[in-house]
């Protein structure tokens, strides 16, 4: 059983792990949100979807949070019948709010689960249920343990932690570049960012030898295309497709999510990073400090977003410099972490049932 929902950030690992564990002949139940991005992607690639009430709390309005109790009880309820129907041999959480009823419910039932964690900085979700978890897979290093090597156990945290990188789409596994040298990527996650696609427009601008993409999301199409004032600046409203744009990239200019800095060090492309900064724990901000210690990144604050053009245009110009981020960001890559994260979870699973096995024959006996 898969809890995921909400966000990309989300929804696109969890879509990762669940293909690759079909691949392996494992059946895969995708519980999340009944109108959320992840009920179309779960049922078009195969997945049972069983959708539960569920609603954020933080950052909310006053009526949102009175409202949130009566909706997660009857989330809890709903994924303790799920649960009782499907007896999953592993639930499986990404994080997000979608998670947490599923997860209360495994608990419950005495069901092995296994937690996501795509950031640096541990969310609401990890945190509260990570001590009951089987393992928890981190996308990174968790903040303060930057010197611990992908794949290892975290020697300062719990022993169930492991980082593994974030899961990837099969087709982000064997990535290929076919930039031209001239081009710049701008992502503002998965839903925009206005105060970057406003500053890359005036970048672009400022910098006519250069061919900019900017990934404005739905929101700020319409504003973009209206301030636009370049014709060397594509603007792109949302893509199911972002390794057609990665595979075009010279450099990226991004937010710091996760999963996307996942998916950039995979493709080797070096990144100014201008991280969100109302982000949670200010996990984005976590996310970019690590990518620049590796040399793999230029982290930018977003107050300091007028240094950008500059910025760009330096970057652009040192060769040599774009060359040491690119191996710097291989060096960090793990574009086969849903297979790792599966492998983990599918032996994880056989050794409970083999323990289980074990011991009623002991009682038999």
């Amino acid at each position: 059983m898969l809890a995921a929902g909400g966000t990309g950030g989300h929804v696109f690992p969890a879509l990762a792990l669940a293909r690759e564990l079909m691949r392996r002949a494992v059946d895969v139940v995708w519980v999340g949100r009944r109108d959320g991005l992840e009920a179309n992607l779960a049922r078009s690639h195969g997945c049972e979807f069983e959708p539960v009430p569920a609603a954020g709390l933080v950052g909310k309005s006053i009526r949102a949070r009175l409202a949130w109790p009566g909706v997660f009880s009857a989330g809890v309820v709903r994924s303790i019948g799920l649960v009782s129907r499907w007896t999953p041999d592993a639930v499986v959480a990404t994080g997000g709010y979608v998670a947490a009823a599923p997860l209360v419910a495994a608990r419950l039932a005495g069901r092995p689960f296994f937690l996501l964690e795509q950031n640096r900085v541990p969310g609401r979700v990890t945190r509260f249920f990570s001590a009951g978890a089987r393992m928890c897979f981190f996308g990174f290093p968790p903040k303060g343990t930057a010197e611990c090597d992908f794949g290892r156990h975290v020697g300062t945290c719990d022993t169930n932690v492991v980082v593994t990188g974030n899961p990837l789409r099969p087709e982000m596994s064997t990535p290929a570049r076919h930039d031209d040298g001239k081009t710049v990527l701008v992502l503002g996650g998965s839903g925009g960012a206005r105060a970057l696609t406003l500053a890359a427009l005036d970048t672009a601008a400022a910098l006519a030898n250069l061919h900019f993409i900017v990934l404005t999301g739905r929101r700020d199409f319409e504003l973009a295309r209206s301030m636009r004032r370049s014709s060397n600046c594509e603007l792109v409203e949302f893509t199911d497709r972002p390794s057609e744009l990665y595979a075009r990239a010279t450099i990226a200019i991004s937010r710091a999510g996760g999963m996307v800095l996942s998916e950039l060090v995979a493709y080797g492309i070096p990144a100014i990073l201008v991280p969100f900064p109302y982000a949670a724990d200010r996990h984005q901000h976590a996310n970019a400090e690590y990518l620049e210690s590796v040399g793999a990144a230029i982290n930018l604050d977003q107050s300091r977003l007028s240094g950008l053009t500059s910025l760009t245009g330096e970057l652009m110009s040192d060769t040599g410099r774009r060359h040491r981020m690119e191996q710097a960001c291989r060096a960090v890559a793990r574009p086969d972490a849903a297979s790792v994260i599966a492998e983990n979870i599918i032996r994880a699973v056989n050794q409970q049932a083999t323990a289980k096995t074990e011991e009623l024959g002991c009682s038999a006996g």
